[in-house]
């Protein structure tokens, strides 16, 4: 892969759980569609969620997503990136988020990024998540704070809640502060994105390489 591909699939990353404030999911039933029929998997709760926001998207700019000069209220925005994995059976989020659904053949690989100084320094480590299609290609790939908590809650359900778009609360707004960016805003900033279709996720297959 050129340099320039990768450049194009850094983005922002974010790690939590379902029942954080930002995202309030907690309460929504997970399902997994097999031959059989539909097979309920309980509900979110307290599962593992990696956030994948995109750096370069349709409408971006300074300051965040602006929605195209003349657009209606009720015309959905196409953002290639998400036409693009809704082909590869990623599934688009409904503005009520009644189910989340699993997306066979993607699967989230957490690979560890040693940086010595980092952890000498500060004591903290990170890890690398790539989001990867069902051919293997490397969808979207970011950076994030090792969470011991949040990788053996991956490892031990086997899937992460995977969440992927244009606006899912990551980016702050213009010239405020990650301190400033309450849960609440990124929980408003989340549902937007879902309410125009410009986000995107489901459970995904999750591989631990630490």
């Amino acid at each position: 892969m050129s340099r320039y591909q990768f450049d194009q699939i850094d983005d922002l990353g974010r790690i939590l759980f379902c029942d954080d404030p930002a995202l309030r999911l907690e309460r929504v039933p997970m399902n997994r569609e097999t031959a059989e029929g539909v097979v309920a998997l309980g509900h979110a709760r307290h599962m593992p969620a990696a956030l994948f926001e995109f750096r370069q998207a349709v409408g971006v700019g300074s300051f965040g997503y602006i929605a195209p000069r003349g657009a209606s209220a009720d015309e959905m925005p196409e953002e290639p990136q998400i036409e693009g994995a809704i082909l590869f059976g990623m599934r688009r989020l409904p503005p009520d988020l009644s189910r989340l659904r699993w997306i066979p053949g993607w699967t989230l690989h957490e690979i560890p990024d040693e940086q010595p100084k980092l952890e000498q320094h500060f004591g903290y480590s990170y890890s690398r998540l790539e989001l990867r299609t069902p051919d293997g290609e490397i969808y979207s790939r970011t950076w994030v704070p090792h969470d011991p908590e949040w990788t053996a809650a991956a490892g031990r359900h086997g899937y992460v809640v995977c969440l992927c778009g244009v606006e899912l609360g990551i980016r702050a707004p213009y010239a405020m502060t990650n301190a400033q960016h309450t849960p609440g805003m990124r929980h408003e900033a989340f549902r937007s994105g879902c309410a125009v279709g410009l986000n995107i996720g489901g459970l995904v297959a999750y591989a631990d390489h630490r």
